[in-house]
């Protein structure tokens, strides 16, 4: 007996689900994307994403990150593609704080592979930045930097190989939960399957009406900048990183564009200015943005501190900053990723697939389910 799943949205999670769903014996996916496949609008796009599994977002998700690590590299084999660039990710800020003790107890937990360095040691390997004595630093020996885009593009590839229809720039208008089914119209057709997937990104609260005060959107904004001296910021001299001092955090990663190095904050942009987010304008205030480069700056002293270039994104985010993927009647949602979920996707597509095709998935945690997270209220 074949099952009929419906994945809608094919960005960051839902590229992996149908990849993974195709995968199924007795399973036929339906995959529908409302832009071109690709697209700018997404969260995933933006050149490079950091990976890492020493997680200052807590132990519980090493598991998750290690099996991702895992996924990708299986991507990357059957796409032809180099997805993930193990360049190593360095974490650096006061060894006291919460954040840097949450890293630690992950790598404690799970033995991950990693190596400490103190301030002198991270001047004279990596001059291009600024380092206190108070600050020390991680390198995870797993981390690295990944190719958004071409994973994406990948897993759907891989998906519609495997016989996934895939139907792109139709937007859908209704999910209806009939009990025993699922009757999806677009603007293009009507479908009838039996279990939905919807990983929707900036686009869920319409769509999934029901979850729609458990997630905030935001907008993200990743820079980059002209190194003063490119060697100091080659893959060949530095690996990806995350940066925290004060209440000033940042991430990126070395040149891989052959000019700039990313070096990109989060949660300081605001959010969309409308519902309809391939209507809101991508243009940026200049003073805040020189502002921001400025205090890039002073961490990084080795790049010219205006950017000169960034783009423009958004991502939903939950209280918890925990991710919703939890199943409600015959749909499957994943949603909230929160700016941190992309290192995840492939084994949150997994566990997605698993989920809509069985009930049940590996890798699961408590902490996912829409239950577990609190009702946001935010401003009409």
């Amino acid at each position: 007996m074949t099952t009929r799943i419906a994945v809608i949205g094919l960005g960051t999670t839902g590229s992996m689900t149908a990849w993974h769903l195709s995968r199924l014996p007795g399973v036929e996916v339906l995959g529908f994307e409302q832009f071109g496949l690709g697209h700018s609008y997404g969260a995933f796009t933006g050149e490079s994403r950091l990976f890492r599994t020493a997680y200052h977002e807590g132990a519980k998700y090493v598991p998750l990150l290690v099996r991702a690590r895992e996924l990708w590299e299986e991507l990357g084999d059957v796409s032809g593609r180099t997805l993930l660039h193990p360049f190593g990710c360095l974490t650096v800020g006061r060894e006291d704080s919460a954040p840097f003790q949450r890293m630690l107890d992950s790598i404690d937990t799970y033995d991950l592979p990693h190596e400490s360095l103190d301030a002198a040691e991270m001047r004279t390997r990596f001059p291009g930045m600024d380092f206190r004595d108070d600050e020390a630093g991680i390198i995870d020996l797993l981390g690295g930097a990944m190719r958004p885009e071409s994973a994406v593009m990948s897993a759907v590839e891989q998906a519609r190989a495997n016989g996934a229809a895939i139907f792109e720039n139709e937007k859908i208008i209704d999910i209806r939960d009939a009990g025993d089914k699922v009757i999806i119209t677009t603007e293009e057709r009507q479908e009838t399957v039996d279990r939905v997937v919807v990983t929707a990104g900036a686009w869920i609260r319409t769509l999934l009406p029901q979850i729609a005060d458990m997630v905030e959107i935001r907008k993200l904004v990743l820079t980059w900048f002209l190194p003063k001296v490119l060697g100091d910021f080659t893959p060949a001299s530095m690996p990806c990183f995350i940066r925290d001092r004060d209440d000033f955090h940042v991430f990126g990663a070395p040149v891989v564009d052959g000019y700039s190095v990313k070096i990109s904050g989060m949660d300081i942009w605001g959010g969309p200015e409308g519902d309809y987010i391939e209507e809101c304008d991508l243009r940026l205030d200049r003073r805040k943005l020189s502002e921001f480069g400025a205090r890039v700056a002073e961490l990084f002293p080795g790049v010219q501190p205006e950017p000169n270039r960034f783009s423009v994104h958004y991502d939903t985010f939950t209280s918890t900053r925990d991710p919703i993927v939890d199943v409600m009647g015959n749909i499957v949602v994943v949603t909230g990723l929160s700016g941190h979920g992309f290192k995840m996707a492939p084994a949150l597509g997994e566990m997605a697939a698993c989920l809509a095709a069985r009930g049940e998935a590996e890798y699961y945690h408590p902490d996912f389910a829409a239950a577990a997270h609190e009702v946001l209220r935010v401003p009409a």
